[in-house]
């Protein structure tokens, strides 16, 4: 098996060799250079031996004095081969050696040839047949060290033969005549073997080559596999998982009690700015945003990285003082809020929220210091547009309690432990409850009472919502069969839910088997937000509800993406207007127009609106003069419990319209 420095050779002399045949001529040399030593200490101790059975015949400089003169040389090149071959990577080079050694073999048979005519004269009975064998060995035997070389081998063998001929068939062309034709039988058949270990040498050349090749080929793929799985090809910036390992090499590299500082970005006003001018118009923004943000970063010895979507993230060293911090924090906000020019030649401007840890705190890896920017990132998202927030002490103390109520929620006997309330719908024309919207409330036995503002978000961060939802179904069915046929209940799915084909499947299979008659007294709400991620996935879960007849509402109209597109495409069945609007609707005449707009719409398209969070006397005046009939809110009703609601679905109470709850006399039931 070849070693590194076999496979680092024939890298080089493949990348060196002009063509096939100059890379087999290297290795060609190369496995000749490696046997000369053997080859030359092959024929001084033959030739040796031999001048030592002449010693008692021959002159001394026959017998010692040649073959000494041939040890010499032979050490001489020995050592001249070691320190100037040892690698063969220059065909050139291997060119001209190989044209040395071909003369050189040329005049090494001249010599022992001339050599053994010279003992020849003293040679008697044995001794000449000592040197016909001597004569008719040497050539093949010397030749075994050069048979990755065919020419050698043939320069020899032909050199051998001639030396043969000359010096012995001449002398006897009888005995020695039969002898010539087994050996250049036996010659050609060693020259055959030397060609064919050639054309094995061409094509280990050929398969080194196809391997090295594909090796080359495979690393370059590696290489390329390892920047995509590792990068981002829309921006070219680090990935999720790139940057996890350069927090992770940023913390371990930061000396004892020094944190690097991670930051979390997020653009507002992105998913819109997609929407309208398309997914190209939304690449060009954030190919800008990166380049931006690289820039900023950069100045403060930070790197960035597109964590997915439209959120990125960046990390500044440990020597990054807070001032600092901040100050790249805000030139990434103010850099990013700059004009962008979209593909279609318009510009537009997007926003950025960014969420930072703090060095405040004591944490044992760079995930603590990711999950403090992460929390920060939802505080800041919560806050003015373009805000920096720091992870603090109060995000500490809230970071707690949501962990507290992650784990009791994730621990928690869902049905046993969600109860709902109901806030009536009013029609103030009659004051009849046309519809009660169901509210979860969790009252968990470790921490008591959590209002909904506090797990319902916590739930979604946590992917929980499905096994809420499921529960709130449940109990809506229960309710509805205790109650009278004449009650509605409504139900909120949230973007999670109404975006998950798994979440609308099972709450479509739990519908399906209840009555006809009861699955047309539930109406699903679900917000303008919830159908921005993936408006036709929306579209096909909400229509399983519909053909199961099932109502829809549209809830917080206003506050979104606002869109005609949703009214004809989803068909909803009622609109709710937003609380801000009926908030501000006694003092701001636009808000008066806008509920008075929305409410013709609906009533045009047959749409039942509703006007949500009527808190005041005022309020309610203002949204009935402009059309809107139904109404939910304190002014009527907090949410009251399923027993507490009961006599108004019965009639044992009711409204008038104008918020007083007015007792029925007492009836006679005989």
């Amino acid at each position: 098996m070849r070693n590194l420095s076999d496979i680092k050779h024939y890298r080089t002399m493949l990348q060196n060799a002009r063509s096939l045949d100059e890379a087999v001529m290297m290795e060609q040399m190369r496995a000749t250079s490696q046997n000369l030593t053997a080859l030359y200490s092959m024929l001084c101790v033959a030739s040796l031996s031999l001048g030592l059975s002449f010693l008692d015949r021959a002159p001394l400089y026959l017998t010692i004095g040649l073959p000494c003169l041939f040890i010499v040389a032979s050490i001489l090149r020995i050592n001249h081969w070691r320190d100037s071959h040892v690698d063969v990577i220059d065909p050139d080079r291997a060119r001209r050696d190989f044209k040395v050694i071909e003369y050189g073999s040329l005049v090494i048979f001249a010599v022992i040839g001339g050599w053994v005519a010279m003992l020849w004269p003293y040679a008697l009975g044995v001794q000449e047949s000592q040197l016909a064998l001597f004569t008719g060995l040497i050539g093949p035997v010397g030749m075994m060290c050069s048979m990755p070389r065919p020419r050698i081998v043939a320069v020899g063998l032909t050199g051998t033969l001639l030396v043969f001929c000359l010096v012995f068939v001449a002398h006897d062309p009888y005995f020695y005549g039969f002898m010539v034709v087994p050996m250049a039988v036996s010659y050609g058949v060693f020259f055959k073997v030397s060609y064919n270990y050639k054309q094995r040498i061409v094509q280990s050349v050929m398969l080194h080559n196809e391997l090295i090749s594909e090796n080359e080929r495979a690393s370059g793929l590696a290489e390329s596999n390892r920047f995509l799985a590792l990068s981002d090809t829309l921006t070219g910036l680090p990935n999720r998982r790139r940057f996890f390992e350069q927090i992770n090499l940023f913390f371990e590299r930061a000396p004892d009690g020094e944190l690097p500082i991670v930051g979390l970005v997020d653009l507002d006003g992105f998913k819109p700015l997609n929407d309208v001018f398309g997914h190209s118009a939304g690449d060009a923004v954030l190919v800008e945003t990166a380049s931006r943000m690289k820039a900023a970063a950069a100045r403060f010895g930070g790197t960035v990285a597109r964590l997915g979507g439209d959120e990125f993230a960046y990390v500044l060293p440990w020597n990054t003082s807070r001032d600092d911090a901040l100050k790249c924090s805000n030139d990434l906000v103010f850099a990013i809020s700059n004009p962008v020019m979209l593909p279609s030649g318009d510009t537009s401007r997007v926003s950025a929220s960014v969420g930072l840890s703090s060095r405040s705190f004591e944490v044992s890896s760079a995930k603590d210091l990711l999950e403090q920017a992460d929390f920060a990132l939802f505080r800041a998202k919560e806050s003015a547009v373009g805000s920096v927030v720091e992870f603090s002490s109060n995000h500490a103390a809230s970071k707690r309690r949501e962990v507290l109520v992650h784990q009791a929620f994730k621990n928690a006997d869902l049905d046993r432990e969600i109860h709902l309330v109901f806030q009536p719908i009013i029609d103030t024309r009659d004051g009849a409850i046309r519809r009660c919207e169901a509210l979860a409330r969790w009252d968990n036995p470790e921490i008591g009472m959590v209002p909904p503002s506090e797990f319902v978000p916590i739930a979604e961060k946590a992917g929980m919502t499905q096994e809420m939802t499921l529960a709130v179904f449940r109990k809506v069915i229960a309710q509805l069969k205790v109650w009278p046929e004449t009650a509605r209940i409504a139900v909120n799915l949230s973007a999670q839910d109404v975006n998950s084909r798994q979440c609308t499947d099972l709450l479509a299979s739990m519908l399906i088997r209840q009555s006809p008659d009861l699955r047309k007294r539930i109406c699903i709400e679900v917000t303008e937000s919830s159908l921005l991620t993936d408006f036709k996935e929306v579209r096909n879960n909400l229509m399983k509800f519909r053909e199961l007849g099932v109502k829809i509402a549209l809830d917080d109209f206003g506050t979104g993406f606002s869109s005609l597109r949703y009214l004809q495409e989803l068909e909803f069945d009622i609109v709710k207007i937003d609380r801000s609007f009926i908030a501000s609707i006694d003092f701001k005449e636009k808000s008066f127009g806008l509920v008075r707009t929305i409410s013709r719409l609906c009533r045009s398209l047959s749409i039942a609106c509703v006007a949500e969070g009527v808190e005041t006397r005022e309020e309610l005046d203002y949204v009935r003069s402009a059309g809107c009939h139904l109404v939910q809110g304190y002014y009527f009703s907090t949410p009251l419990t399923a027993e507490k609601m009961q006599p108004y679905l019965e009639g044992e109470l009711t409204f008038d319209g104008l918020g007083s709850a007015l007792p029925l006399q007492a009836r006679d039931v005989a």
